[in-house]
């Protein structure tokens, strides 16, 4: 797994895993490779390496922010730093997006061009979600949270190709509700897992997304059940309680 920055001793490891993509029942050679890192304050820091080079060549490398659970859980900032495919128009862009008092501050280098930097009011409500799976199941989540109805959603525009557009900031509307408590099986593991549907009110696209007790995305689906993918190698930490009273050892 690639990263912005490395791994500090002051960190401790929550998870990590590797979601696959499919096309029709088949890989499509493009992974995402992440980690959650715990911070003395006990807020989270994601990291995230979204890797398409064997599909088109394009990659892109993240880095989150996440307050405390006790704080809410929210995220507060995104580094990003993209390769484009060969034949786009943008090839490099680097990107920030840092929410203060309400506002969003955002920064973007387009290939070799002046930073470019402005500010965007944020509605009440509204959920800042970085366009890589693992901040799926937390997206669909805190949707839930109001069934049905739609709420405005912070993110990006995954581009490479326009420059005026390419990971500028942009805002949509999406909805959530939970459907069940499943049991779900991928490769050799069993999951408790929740299932949602969401919707985007403007498309009518559904999404079916299996979640675990952490926000995890374990899968997803899409309506047309052509596109779906599954995590793997999933990794995490024991739960504090699940260890009390034992002598256990860590390598963090």
């Amino acid at each position: 797994m690639r990263y912005l920055h490395p791994v500090t001793m002051k960190e401790k490891f929550v998870a990590s895993g590797t979601y696959v993509h499919y096309k029709d029942g088949v890989e499509t050679g493009s992974v995402e490779h992440w980690s959650i890192h715990e911070q003395p304050d006990g807020a989270q820091f994601i990291r995230v390496d979204d890797d398409w080079r064997k599909l088109d060549g394009s990659s892109v490398l993240l880095e989150a922010w996440r307050s405390p659970l006790v704080d809410g859980g929210y995220v507060e900032r995104v580094d990003i730093s993209a390769f484009g495919p060969k034949k786009a128009d943008v090839k490099r862009i680097k990107a920030t997006f840092t929410v203060i008092d309400g506002v969003l501050e955002i920064g973007r280098t387009i290939d070799e061009q002046d930073r470019e930097q402005f500010e965007m009011e944020l509605p009440d409500g509204y959920i800042l979600a970085p366009e890589s799976l693992i901040f799926g199941g937390y997206e669909a989540s805190h949707l839930a949270v109001r069934p049905g109805e739609p709420m405005p959603v912070l993110s990006y525009l995954p581009t490479f190709l326009n420059a005026s557009v390419a990971f500028r900031p942009t805002m949509y509307y999406q909805s959530a509700r939970f459907i069940a408590d499943e049991t779900l099986t991928l490769g050799d593991t069993t999951y408790e897992a929740r299932r949602y549907a969401q919707l985007n009110p403007k498309t009518g696209e559904t999404l079916i997304l299996w979640v675990d007790k952490y926000d995890v995305l374990l899968r997803y689906t899409a309506q047309d059940e052509a596109y779906h993918a599954i995590l793997t190698q999933y990794s995490r930490r024991p739960d504090p309680e699940s260890t009390e009273g034992k002598d256990t050892q860590s390598d963090d």
